[in-house]
């Protein structure tokens, strides 16, 4: 295992450390710090750039060929740490402490050490991770001290007040769809170094937003939560299958929602964010396209096909085919026959 220490703040020490200890050249472009892995070290990069008041980030796109401990070291207080692992795994403790957070795909957590204790993070010998970390000197970021403290939440106020870094905070989760799209962004940005540079501050300000409504939503119990974590796509697209395969059941969204694993309120929301569509206005949909094809395709008479795309009231059947074809089932087929 190889042990490396490096400064906490500002982000581009982290990188002239990392470069160092690999030795290994760095690269500067506009506020970008950049250092490639070479060969004998592994595969990938780890990136960095200062952002705006207090904020950095910090990118970890990484295989090692050795298992790689990084030890955070300031003289000072320590940035609050947004992490964000969005492929592979890592861990994270503190260094006065032996406890082991173990983070996966589709995890975040917001970590705050107390005192001068820093923060330690490993890497697994041959596992490709990608790690953002979001950074912030909270005697820097005084946004919050523009506006009123009734509006905001006195465990919010204790988390970025906290410039003296009295108490060790960690809150771990499954970071949000929202979250998700961000990182997405940052990935797939390849403009000039000036642009990104824009762009990056931008991001960091998003990704902070975002971050603080998601820790929000974390505070509510399970089946009032509203904000999509990106685990959770996979249960709603797994919700969209089920339908498709069981359009001829009358299932409810009760029953969706134990098939799936996901509350209500989730599942609603993740049809909204996904398909913009309610769960019934998407479930009608299916079975509208399912019976003008069937009324299109097939000999099976207007029961049989209501019976198929999951109705019982055959009245009601033509009533809300009407309104999505503005003519009746049988108008309808007669419209799409083929003459010899």
């Amino acid at each position: 295992m190889i042990n490396i220490k490096v400064n906490s703040l500002p982000v581009d020490l982290v990188i002239k450390d990392l470069a160092t200890a690999f030795q290994l050249p760095f690269q500067l472009n506009c506020r970008e710090y950049l250092v490639k892995l070479s060969e004998n070290i592994g595969e990938g990069y780890i990136m960095a750039m200062m952002l705006e008041s207090g904020l950095g980030i910090i990118e970890y796109h990484c295989k090692f060929k050795m298992d790689v401990e990084i030890h955070f070291v300031k003289d000072f207080t320590h940035p609050l740490k947004f992490l964000y692992c969005t492929k592979g795994s890592f861990n994270h403790r503190f260094s006065n402490e032996d406890t082991l957070h173990d983070l996966h795909q589709y995890q975040q957590a917001i970590v705050a050490s107390q005192g001068f204790n820093g923060h330690i993070i490993s890497f697994k010998k041959d596992e490709e991770v990608n790690l953002y970390s979001l950074e912030m000197d909270r005697e820097s970021f005084m946004l919050y001290d523009q506006c009123p403290p009734e509006v905001f939440k006195s465990d919010l106020k204790e988390i970025f007040g906290d410039v003296l870094a009295k108490k060790s905070f960690y809150h771990e989760g499954y970071y949000s769809l929202a979250l998700a799209e961000v990182f997405e962004q940052i990935k797939n940005f390849n403009d000039n170094y000036f642009l990104r540079t824009i762009f990056m501050i931008s991001s960091g300000y998003q990704l902070l937003g975002n971050q603080i409504a998601q820790y929000q939503d974390d505070q509510n119990n399970e089946e009032n939560r509203h904000v999509l974590r990106q685990y959770e796509v996979s249960r709603v697209k797994e919700a969209v299958q089920f339908i498709h395969e069981n359009i001829e059941r009358t299932n409810t969204i009760s029953d969706i929602c134990k098939e799936v694993g996901l509350t209500e309120a989730k599942l609603q929301e993740g049809f909204k964010v996904l398909y913009n569509s309610t769960i019934n206005n998407y479930i009608n949909d299916v079975r509208m396209n399912l019976a003008s094809q069937l009324l299109r395709s097939t000999n099976f008479n207007i029961s049989e096909i209501v019976y198929k795309v999951g109705l019982t009231s055959r009245s009601y059947f033509s009533k809300i085919f009407k309104e999505e074809y503005q003519m009746t089932p049988t108008e309808y087929r007669q419209k799409h026959i083929k003459t010899p």
